[in-house]
């Protein structure tokens, strides 16, 4: 019977994955084999009769008409090669191993097809695929993060073919290269709500993502927006207080092989992000990135280790949502002044008590009464190595008491202090972009990096 490689793929009617940009194309023995039979999300191929290899090589573009004053793209966006030696005396593909991945490509499943001998069934994986070409051209304040971007972890913009949201970002360290073992944790963060899109191409903003991502600038001649301290908004004359929270560098500094997905919410929506989906979606991630060389390299069996959840303000509701429905599976979180903690207290605590490995980090704004509420409701355990809550108190934010907070309130006047320093609102927002310093030490360094540096992630 003659031997058939069926190569499939999900999701083929998404706008990135159209088919008549889907190249595929099989060889046997270094000669070109043509398609016996094609459609959406198949190519199939005849292998004849004696050839001992066959390679398969698959490359997924997406294309957009020009809109405002952005051209037309079309952008590579996933691909794959996998050689496969000719076993059973002709009668079955066996993967060949490729020296980047220790094993067979990660995106290409393969087995027989039920029911048709002599079939073998390759399935490329789908779920993710590489939309940052895009995103640079359709978002607003790339520029602004290309200047500002340091060395040390890579972005990538991830396009979920099915299914919202329809655009996640995976921030990867270079120590996620060459991850300690195969696991490699994701922590994924939960940010407030953001502006409504519908698809890949249209105008985007990248100024919010950017806020997170990059680290404040010195340079008492940097943009407002971009300084180290509480500067003057020239629009309206108020203080700028929402400085950025270099998580870029947290992820970098702190050394730990993980990687952090930002979900980029539709409004205030998270779509399958908020679910019990999202330890699937987090693999999915992980392997596209295995597959595409971003992490893992030369490491065979790369897989999702350990799950983390984060979220700040607003977007504590997602976060809170999305720990009640995936409990067992998530081991640390950490809640940057999280709105809902107080309402989902017992879930919090249920989770926590479950397992003595978990993690709980807690920073506070409005917050610092409901966190206070759950220490006490911890008792003696939250007094060990798995607790934080920073700071435990407002006393945290009198002069003195935290050499960041007084920096980046060096540039108030007189007359601005007092009203600064009280307000739970900017409390809110040092939260998630302050610091302080370790015991025993004087230099700060954000709460985001000391959370990972003191993780199991």
């Amino acid at each position: 019977m003659p031997l058939k490689l069926r190569v499939t793929w999900r999701n083929a009617g998404s706008p990135l994955l159209p088919d008549a940009l889907a190249d595929v194309q099989a060889t046997a023995d270094d000669a070109p084999l043509a398609p016996a039979g094609a459609g959406p999300g198949l190519r199939e191929f005849a292998i004849p009769e004696g050839a001992a290899r066959v390679a398969l090589k698959a490359r997924f573009s997406a294309a957009f008409e020009a809109f405002e004053d952005v051209p037309a793209l079309q952008e590579e966006v996933l691909s794959v090669e996998q050689a496969f030696d000719v076993d059973g005396g002709g009668a079955a593909l066996r993967p060949a191993e490729d020296p980047a991945y220790g094993q067979a490509h990660p995106l290409v499943d393969v087995k027989a097809a039920p029911g048709s001998p002599g079939v073998v069934v390759a399935q490329i994986h789908t779920d993710f695929v590489d939309i940052t070409p895009f995103w640079m051209a359709y978002a607003r304040s790339t520029d602004e993060y290309q200047q500002g971007h340091r060395a040390g972890a890579e972005l990538v913009a991830l396009g979920a073919t099915a299914g919202e949201p329809k655009i996640w970002f995976a921030n990867v360290p270079e120590a996620c290269k060459a991850p300690p073992d195969a696991g490699v944790s994701a922590l994924v963060f939960f940010r407030p709500e953001g502006y409504a899109y519908t698809k890949v191409d249209q105008r985007h903003e990248m100024f919010g993502l950017n806020r997170y991502l990059l680290t404040p600038d010195p340079d008492p001649g940097a943009s407002f927006w971009a300084r180290d301290v509480f500067e003057v908004d020239p629009r309206d004359q108020s203080r700028w207080v929402y400085l950025r929270c270099s998580f870029e560098e947290a992820l970098a500094a702190s050394g730990k092989a993980v990687v952090m997905l930002h979900p980029w919410p539709n409004g205030s929506s998270f779509g399958a992000a908020a679910t019990a989906s999202l330890p699937g979606l987090a693999e999915a991630a992980i392997r596209f990135l295995w597959g595409a060389q971003k992490l893992g390299v030369g490491r065979g069996g790369v897989h999702l280790g350990k799950l983390g959840l984060a979220g700040f303000s607003a977007g504590g509701l997602p976060l809170w949502q999305a720990l009640a429905a995936n409990a067992g599976r998530v081991s640390e979180v950490f809640a940057f002044d999280a709105r809902g903690a107080a309402k989902n207290e017992a879930t919090i605590l249920r989770w926590y008590r479950g397992d003595a490995s978990r993690r709980l980090r807690l920073t506070g704004g409005h917050q610092l009464d409901a966190n206070a509420a759950i220490r006490k409701s911890l008792g003696g355990s939250a007094v060990d190595a798995r607790f934080s809550a920073l700071p435990p108190d407002k006393s945290g934010y009198l002069p003195g008491a935290n050499p960041l907070w007084d920096h980046v309130c060096s540039a108030l006047a007189d007359d601005e202090r007092e009203a600064h320093l009280s307000s739970d609102s900017i409390w809110h927002q040092f939260a998630v972009f302050g610091g302080a310093p370790r015991p025993g030490e004087e230099r700060a360094v954000t709460f985001l990096q000391r959370f990972l540096e003191e993780s199991e992630l």
